[in-house]
């Protein structure tokens, strides 16, 4: 039992295989490899690039399952039990690479955020407290995370990142495994051989700890109590830490040098890359030539040094230790109205904490409203024909700019699609819960930027229509704009892709608008049935040379008419957009997605 009276927890990899599918053929990538660790103890997973650590770190975490296009064999198993993915991702972590946060949050908020969804109200502030002194982000609890890509938003370091990465996987006390993927990489040797020694303590508290890493000095590896070392998707080492160097001067019969660290010496031999290298290392190329033949020779006899043979043993010692909760793992952390409600806030304070693009909205429609009020100013002024021309230029003009003006939103999915994928895999929140979070967060400021074109402009123009009108007007433009215009990013990979196609919607929109052209052609006569420009420039017209007469004939069916088909085109665009947050780009098969 761990100090905290928590279950410890050993996970075993049985005759693990992977393979993928390329040009009809199945290319290995893990071939037969075991490994097991106890509770409370490192395991640390070593070898060149591609010798498939960081596949085995995601097969044992189960973010990865078999689909047409790689295949998946053998057991994974926590105390003897094998554990659905939901029941796994209850009591594990894992920490990737790459770290993903929202650069305008403060470290105490990211995590605040992360409680608020994985932890009862009662406890979220203490264990938020206990996290940030557990992993040493006191100083930096204030400050905000950064984007190191952005000279204007400096945050905290590297190290500071890779330890909020590990906060926020550890927030639910009930996590007893976690797994990263060469945490230390970017990392300087001061801020690596902190990493380990922080997740030393977390194992020494009774966390089962499993982590790539790649080439790391003897002072993080004597962390570890064992080692996993991989070659082209093969065991080549599997034991205790202590039995590691035995394992090369005995049976590689390798004379290691003095100063040469033992870990970098068998991946130089092991490492494709390094051929060039050995054969110009003098007395060391007789040593790794002895070592590479050794190791041809101990897979041929299959008598790699290994304690796959003893796994069957170790497994007989969890039988003690079985977490009777883990038949019962499983279930959303958090309510939805309480998922959505933390997105909302979240999203809500990310906006706030970005001035810039809020001011850049409310300055463009400052800027739209006086330029088309100065060019249309007080249009009724004029001859007959020219006021009515104008005036119908004058309504189109300014739907063209205010639908148009939430360009912004065309990045919501593309920027923050890694977080929600990363923050979804863990269990944190349904897709519809941040959907309808991060959409509503939008709207406020989208109708605040339309009521400020359409203020300066209704004077300026000298427009017939009531101004109620004229706001609404503008209002439905900004909602339904800003719905077609996240629907075409939620579609794309990137803003590139998205920005093409928001140009071609926007120019054929514009094109089939009663204020260009007074007849399309036949077979483009449902272009105007789906274009918002048309249809609000229906509306405005409607609205303003009909709008004072009193019978509903000669006004409300066209107004009637062009609301219902934006409704349904707003409904219809927000559908596709929830689909394709649902469902593409995720790197994950149809049915995970349903199920998620």
């Amino acid at each position: 039992m761990a100090s905290d009276g928590k279950v410890k927890v050993q996970v075993s990899a049985s005759n693990i295989d992977f393979s993928v599918k390329a040009k009809g053929t199945q290319l290995p990538i893990l071939s037969d490899v075991s490994a097991c660790v106890n509770g409370g103890e490192m395991l640390c997973i070593l070898g060149p690039s591609g010798s498939g650590k960081t596949s085995l770190i995601h097969i044992v975490s189960q973010k990865m399952k078999n689909t047409k296009t790689h295949t998946i064999g053998g057991t994974v198993l926590c105390n003897g039990q094998k554990l659905t993915s939901t029941q796994f991702r209850q009591i594990s972590g894992l920490v990737t690479q790459e770290d993903i946060f929202n650069s305008t949050l403060t470290v105490r908020e990211t995590l605040s955020f992360g409680a608020s969804l994985r932890l009862p109200a009662k406890s979220r502030s203490d264990r938020v407290k206990d996290v940030i002194t557990m992993l040493g982000l006191d100083k930096c609890a204030q400050t905000k995370i950064g984007d190191d890509s952005n000279p204007y938003l400096k945050g905290i370091s590297g190290g500071e990142k890779r330890r909020l990465a590990i906060a926020s996987e550890i927030l639910d006390p009930d996590i007893s495994v976690l797994l990263l993927d060469e945490p230390t990489s970017g990392l300087d040797a001061a801020a690596a051989l902190n990493v380990v020694k922080l997740l030393r303590r977390l194992a020494d508290a009774g966390m089962t700890v499993i982590t790539t890493l790649h080439q790391p000095r003897p002072s993080i590896m004597q962390h570890f109590h064992k080692l996993l070392v991989l070659s082209e998707g093969r065991t080549i080492f599997h034991g205790p830490l202590s039995s590691y160097v035995p394992y090369l001067v005995d049976d590689l019969r390798c004379q290691i040098p003095q100063h040469e660290s033992p870990y970098d010496f068998l991946l130089d031999i092991l490492n494709p890359a390094m051929d060039h290298v050995i054969g110009a290392m003098g007395v060391l190329s007789n040593d790794c030539d002895n070592a590479s033949k050794e190791l041809a020779n101990l897979h041929s006899q299959n008598k790699v040094r290994t304690t796959s043979e003893n796994i069957e043993v170790e497994l007989g010692t969890a039988s003690d230790c079985v977490d009777k909760d883990f038949q019962s793992a499983g279930g959303s952390r958090a309510g939805c109205l309480l998922q959505f409600t933390t997105i909302f806030i979240r999203t809500a304070v990310i906006k706030a904490r970005d001035p810039n693009a809020m001011m850049t909205q409310i300055t463009t429609a400052i800027f739209s409203g006086v330029l088309i009020g100065a060019i249309y100013w007080d249009v009724y002024s004029k001859e007959v024909i020219l006021a009515a021309q104008d005036v119908q230029m004058a309504l189109t003009m300014s739907i063209v700019m205010v639908a148009f003006l939430p360009f912004d939103v065309v990045l919501t999915f593309p920027k923050e699609r890694k977080i929600f994928l990363r923050e979804r895999s863990a269990g944190l929140y349904c897709t519809s819960s941040f959907f309808f979070g991060r959409i509503l967060a939008d709207m406020p400021q989208h109708i605040l930027a339309a009521a400020a074109q359409a203020a300066i402009e209704y004077p300026m123009i000298g427009l017939k229509m009531d101004f109620a009108s004229w706001l609404l007007v503008h209002v439905t433009a900004i909602l339904v704009g800003a719905s077609l215009l996240q629907m075409c990013g939620a579609l794309c990979r990137s803003f590139e892709e998205a920005n093409i196609i928001v140009m071609l919607v926007m120019l054929c929109s514009m094109l089939v608008s009663s204020s260009f052209v007074r007849e399309v052609p036949g077979w483009l006569e449902w272009a105007q049935h789906v274009s918002i420009m048309a249809l609000l420039a229906d509306i405005g017209v409607h609205l303003e040379f009909y709008g004072t007469m009193t019978t509903e004939e000669q006004q409300l069916p066209v107004v009637k008419d062009a609301a219902y088909k934006l409704l349904v085109l707003f409904l219809a665009w927000r559908a596709i957009t929830f689909i394709a947050v649902k469902f593409l780009h995720t790197a994950r098969t149809f049915r995970e997605n349903v199920f998620d």
